[in-house]
């Protein structure tokens, strides 16, 4: 089982590369966005890993600030997930440019009054927290196989910045320099995803977006999919006493249902003011979510794929003392919001501003609707495989679980 999911990671990774070459040689022209849609996969998935790192970093707060010490021993490995989804959700938004190589452009030409710019400067801050953390807390083990010559000695002799293994002050100094970073995270990290659902919200032109509410969503949904990540990775990497790793897969799996229960209400509760109020542009794009050509995205891998069944096997007396079901249940919450950040970025955008825009212009960029073309598929699948491949590395080498 092992080797056939190498072999499909593998298969994975080389079409993405392929694909991605296509794109940047190709340019947009290799994807179906058009004049009406110009945010398509990638944007959505760009989104969907922010918020699982976002979610993730939280999550590691409620250890390192809130002193919830039961999650403890997965707390590197939730500072992992969240800088290993950052640099996901930052390549995708970096392929979906027209200009790539222009990227820089956004510090170099800072515009104060642009939220995706100081988006851009949160993402730094960011990641810089976390690379500071990770250090802080694996320092002492990495140091401690560097002295005792574990293999790969050099790398963790470099990590480590030597081979002297910190004394207990300095561990006690880096403890409480980890509560500092985390504290200052939890701003960030708002900021982070907040800032992305506010991207969104800012735009006037899509009335599904264009609410107050957005930001706060996209924060909420990211804790559920973080936690529904981690209560998967755990449950399927964690190397725990059975005993700790059930009771730890359990808290998270409870967790992440908590919060996607908060979720699913703020969702019914827009979607009754939407349909109350009975504001035609309004309701055109949640006629889009539910009812449109894709409406099985909603209905079934948001809803029942991704709540419904989750829900079901972390309450149900047979699976939720078990660490597979567990397991399961929080990767079908991950690829449930999947389809929630599909849900979010396409059908906005497919009611036209005005009847008969399509009749003005005769070219398949004006086209209305929106399906993924092969290219994008391949780059977002292709660039999560690609990125899987140091986070098996890291997972394998990296001493996560002996963190101070």
């Amino acid at each position: 089982m092992k080797s056939l999911g190498y072999v499909l990671l593998t298969a994975l990774s080389a079409a993405g590369l392929w694909a991605i070459g296509v794109r940047f040689s190709e340019g947009l022209a290799a994807t179906h966005l058009t004049q009406h849609v110009p945010w398509g996969l990638w944007i959505s998935l760009y989104i969907y890993f922010i918020g699982l790192s976002a979610g993730s970093f939280l999550l590691s707060t409620l250890i390192y600030v809130f002193g919830v010490r039961r999650f403890e021993p997965v707390g590197p490995l939730a500072l992992l997930q969240a800088l290993g989804c950052m640099m996901i959700g930052l390549f995708l938004i970096w392929v979906d440019l027209g200009k790539p190589s222009r990227f820089f452009n956004v510090f170099f030409y800072f515009n104060a009054s642009s939220v995706l710019a100081w988006e851009s400067v949160l993402y730094v801050l960011y990641t810089a927290i976390i690379l500071a953390e990770l250090f802080l807390l694996l320092r002492p083990a990495l140091a401690r196989r560097a002295r005792d010559g574990v293999r790969p000695a050099w790398l963790y002799r470099t990590l480590a910045f030597g081979t002297n293994v910190p004394d207990e002050a300095w561990i006690a100094r880096a403890r409480r320099r980890v509560f500092a970073l985390g504290l200052l995270g939890i701003p960030v990290a708002i900021g982070v995803h907040g800032g992305t659902g506010a991207i969104f919200a800012v735009v006037k032109s899509r009335p599904t977006w264009h609410t107050g509410l957005f930001p706060i969503v996209f924060l909420v949904s990211a804790l559920a999919s973080g936690g529904a990540l981690l209560t998967f990775l755990t449950a399927a990497t964690s190397s725990l006493p059975q005993d700790r790793k059930i009771d730890i897969v359990k808290g998270l799996a409870r967790f992440t249902v908590g919060i996607l229960a908060l979720d699913l209400l703020l969702l019914v509760s827009e979607m009754l003011v939407v349909f109350y109020g009975g504001m035609p542009a309004h309701i055109a794009g949640w006629q889009q979510i539910l009812f449109g050509p894709f409406w099985w995205v909603f209905w079934g891998v948001q809803l029942v794929l991704g709540a419904a069944v989750p829900l079901v096997l972390v309450a149900a007396p047979r699976t939720r003392s078990s660490v597979r079901w567990l397991g399961l249940a929080g990767a079908l919450v991950v690829i449930g919001v999947v389809g929630v950040r599909l849900n979010v970025v396409v059908p906005a955008q497919i009611p036209l501003e005005f009847a008969g825009l399509p009749d003005a212009y005769h070219h398949t960029r004006f086209a209305p609707g929106y399906f993924p073309s092969l290219n994008e598929w391949l780059v977002g699948l292709g660039t999560v495989a690609l990125f899987v491949w140091p986070f098996l590395l890291s997972r394998k080498v990296l001493p996560l679980e002996e963190a101070v």
